[in-house]
């Protein structure tokens, strides 16, 4: 082994991430640590990570060796941008190749690129929580900065359109993807456009500009080959209008409400402005005046069946309609390009497609699913076209969230395992507007049924109004929370609770408990002030979040019972 080239070990480290090799591989020998220290290709990704393991990395880090940084400030990780200023020599960490800052303050992002060395910078993005105008130049001259590094070539903005307006775009921008998440102006964007020539990539999460004025335009944008604008809510001309500008796409990608509807219309458009569109994907929800029906669905889809869409541009189009609510229908591209959907289980559809050869891998896309459930489930009720799958609908969900409307009822997980492949699950929620005493069972065997899963790290049970009707019922949810968790959001009602699901969850690293009292949320932080070490506590919007540091041994509860009105 002390023969065997390092270089293969670097490699190695390559595909794995910096908690496995400072924390697991580097205690095994000298040699790996020898190897590790050596090692000077680091990804810290600090999105989800328990507070002890941050400390360690942070202790054991050499930050000349660090060439991507992700740090995140939310409800999962509060305040961690402030620990890891701390903890870190900024100063040292000149080979960052790429930075990520999510829900910093603008206090916070000054204070870090003041000492941070930005000439390696290839990939950048920043999205702002809170606005601080006492700082709004300071930042303005850093993102300018920024946006002139002649290596940098992905950015992604989730600030506000007033911060952009006054970026100072070099002549020569070098940028070739850009994300922007905030709505910006027609002036902004166009200014952005005129300075990134290189700009083959843009993403627009909100909606259009409102205005698109071509008498301010002397010239399109060539440059941009890949086009994606997400919540898209414009009348057709205006999209067209945009459209025009930008002649040489190959791919395009549009969701949001009506813009497309006719495919006749879009076949001409396509020729005549966008002649070199390879890949063309949408996904629409369009309100008619009048309810549809299943002939009106087949004469919309009618337009997409030409020659053009089937053969040339190999396209295939679903229409959907509800027939509760025929006035709506939806349609999209074959396979569904939205990574989020809505499931409403029990729901009467119809669907017609432009051809009868529909890919098994229609959701395949399909990462977040919102299950809507309006009746109750049993054996007898599921549809029966779920259950003869040989292959779960929905194959690559990792994240899930339920919306109970009506009596939860659960008798078989066969309705599960038809709809989704639940080993990949990572993320459950489980909603509804007021769990009371009656949805204790099902609670339960659904809790019971997730624990298995290998995958899931995060459990949120929810209930939207009158938390205290799940009071009777929390210590039997609490005793049962699976023990592979790292994240939890749950209402409690006493202390005691905290102590049960601490002693269960022993890999636990955030909680967000939802309290409907004062008193009871300021006991909650002297628990943890007197039963951990370092954790950080912060409330927002009726829940205290806990970053939990390490436990002492052995927790002390006050078992003293709590009175409150709500009891």
């Amino acid at each position: 082994m002390e023969n065997f080239p390092v270089e293969i070990l670097h490699r190695i480290f390559d595909n794995l991430d910096s908690e496995t090799i400072l924390l697991s591989i580097r205690p095994v020998c000298r040699l790996f640590r020898a190897v590790i220290n050596t090692y000077n290709r680091y990804i810290f990704n600090f999105e989800s990570i328990s507070k002890s393991n941050f400390h360690l990395q942070c202790r054991l880090i050499r930050p000349e060796n660090v060439i991507s940084l992700i740090l995140s400030n939310n409800e999962h990780i509060p305040d961690q941008i402030s620990l890891f200023m701390s903890s870190v020599r900024l100063r040292q960490m000149t080979r960052l190749q790429s930075i990520t800052f999510i829900g910093i303050n603008e206090l916070q992002l000054n204070n870090i690129v003041k000492r941070i060395n930005l000439n390696s910078l290839t990939s950048f993005t920043l999205h702002i929580e809170k606005y601080d105008d006492r700082r709004k130049k300071t930042t303005l001259n850093f993102l300018s900065s920024i946006m002139a590094q002649s290596n940098l070539q992905k950015v992604e903005l989730n600030i506000r359109n007033d911060r952009i307006s006054e970026i100072s775009w070099p002549v020569h921008c070098r940028i070739e993807h850009l994300i922007i998440n905030e709505n910006i102006t027609f002036d902004n964007l166009c200014k952005i456009l005129s300075s990134a020539s290189q700009l083959h990539k843009l993403i627009l999460k909100q909606d259009l500009p409102t205005m698109i004025d071509h008498r301010k335009l002397t010239s399109t944008f060539p440059q941009i080959t890949s086009l994606t604008i997400e919540q898209l809510d414009v009348p057709i001309d205006r999209l067209e209008s945009f459209l025009m500008l930008t002649p040489s796409l190959i791919y395009l990608k549009l969701i949001g409400k009506e813009c497309v509807a006719d495919g006749k219309r879009w076949e001409q458009f396509i020729q005549i402005n966008l002649p070199h569109l390879d890949t063309f994907q949408f996904f629409m929800d369009v309100k008619k005046s009048i309810g549809q029906t299943r002939e009106d669905l087949q004469i919309i889809l009618d337009s997409f069946r030409s020659s053009f869409w089937i053969e040339y541009k190999k396209c295939f189009i679903a229409g959907e309609l509800n027939i509760k609510r025929p006035h709506d229908i939806q349609l999209y591209t074959i396979p569904i390009c939205k990574l989020t959907l809505k499931y409403e289980l029990y729901s009467e559809k119809i669907f017609v497609y432009t051809t009868s050869d529909i890919s098994p891998s229609t959701t395949e896309n399909i990462n977040e699913l919102n299950l809507s459930l309006k009746m109750q489930i049993h054996d007898n009720t599921i549809p029966k076209q779920l259950l003869l799958r040989m292959n779960p609908l929905f194959p690559k969900v990792t994240k899930l969230q339920i919306e109970f409307e009506c009596k939860p009822s659960l008798k078989s997980t066969k309705f599960f395992q038809s709809l989704i492949d639940v080993s990949r699950l990572v993320e459950v929620t489980l909603e509804k507007y007021s769990f009371d005493k009656g949805d204790e069972i099902v609670l339960c065997e659904i809790i019971h049924f997730i624990e298995q899963l290998p995958n899931l790290t995060s459990l949120t049970i929810h209930s939207m109004f009158c938390k205290y009707e799940m009071y009777p019922f929390l210590d039997n949810i609490c005793s049962i929370i699976p023990r592979q968790i790292k994240y939890l959001q749950l209402a409690i009602s006493k202390l005691d609770q905290i102590k049960m699901i601490l002693d269960r969850c022993q890999y636990l690293s955030v909680v967000k408990f939802e309290t409907t009292r004062l008193k009871l949320s300021a006991e909650i932080t002297h628990w943890f002030t007197e039963n951990t070490i370092d954790s950080t506590l912060t409330r927002q919007n009726g829940c205290d979040i806990i970053w939990i540091g390490k436990r002492k041994s052995p927790m002390i509860v006050n078992h003293k019972r709590i009175k409150s009105s709500d009891d």
